[in-house]
């Protein structure tokens, strides 16, 4: 008798390789690298998987290469969520879709009480400390997923000339609108908590608010720039902020805001 899962590698073509995670869930990978084309991929698979509209699909939830998806066995067999894999794949939808969602420019003040981390990254980067933030506000990067806390958006894309590694010791609390650098990676804590990033800067827009329906400012897929202000600036978008009348800058085709 051909077991379950002897049957999903049968099923299942080399494109997208298919794991069991516990009795309620399978992990989908569309690809081993970090990559815009790969994520792509992705995006484009959970759309697909969602349109199927699928009693018993409870969550999605999208990675750097791949889609785990949640459901309720129950309602749901497992070999027909597989089936409906195979039919993203037969469908010919698995080449990457090139449009792109809109982008967010997020204002952030660098260095001094806000960026307590800049001078060392600097140094560990022998570049100046407005080098850093030139090269940090230039690049335009790609939202891959959310995690670690609500809202912390995992960016793609940032320069290798200042790639600096994390902390040894974490902080016990790092503030909420934080902006700092992980190895290769850059990212905003949306909340207060600890952590172990370089912090180069902090940006007064909100990204998390549990008050609101859509409580998440990004969303993965999308785009984000950073634009450096002044301290006094800083102020003045805090209260524009705090009195709700502060507009969110979005980016035009041309990568410059609007």
């Amino acid at each position: 008798m051909t077991s379950l899962s002897e049957k999903m590698k049968v099923m299942s073509p080399a494109d997208i390789k298919i794991y069991n995670s516990g009795e309620s869930a399978i992990f989908c990978s569309l690809g081993e690298e970090i990559s815009p084309g790969v994520y792509s991929r992705v995006n484009d698979f959970e759309k697909f998987i969602k349109q199927l509209d699928l009693q018993g699909i409870i969550e999605t939830v999208p990675s750097y290469s791949g889609l785990m998806i949640y459901y309720n066995p129950g309602l749901l067999e497992r070999e027909t969520l597989v089936n409906a894999v195979n039919r993203f794949q037969l469908s010919g939808n698995m080449e990457p879709d090139e449009k792109q969602m809109p982008g967010v420019v997020v204002p952030v003040c660098y260095g001094g009480m806000y960026g307590p981390d800049l001078q060392h990254v600097a140094e560990q980067c022998s570049l100046e400390p407005d080098e850093v933030i030139s090269i940090h506000s230039s690049v335009s990067y790609l939202i891959y997923m959310l995690g670690f806390t609500p809202g912390f958006p995992y960016l793609g894309g940032m320069d290798s000339r200042i790639s600096t590694p994390r902390k040894d010791d974490p902080a016990l609390s790092v503030p909420a609108g934080s902006v700092g650098i992980a190895g290769d990676q850059t990212g905003i804590y949306p909340v207060a908590s600890p952590g172990g990033w370089q912090i180069i800067g902090r940006t007064p827009v909100t990204l998390f608010n549990p008050s609101l329906e859509s409580p998440f400012l990004f969303e993965p897929g999308m785009r984000v720039t950073f634009r450096s202000v002044s301290a006094d600036e800083f102020r003045v978008i805090t209260e524009q902020v705090a009195n709700g009348s502060y507009i969110t800058e979005t980016e035009n085709r041309n990568g410059e805001g609007e």
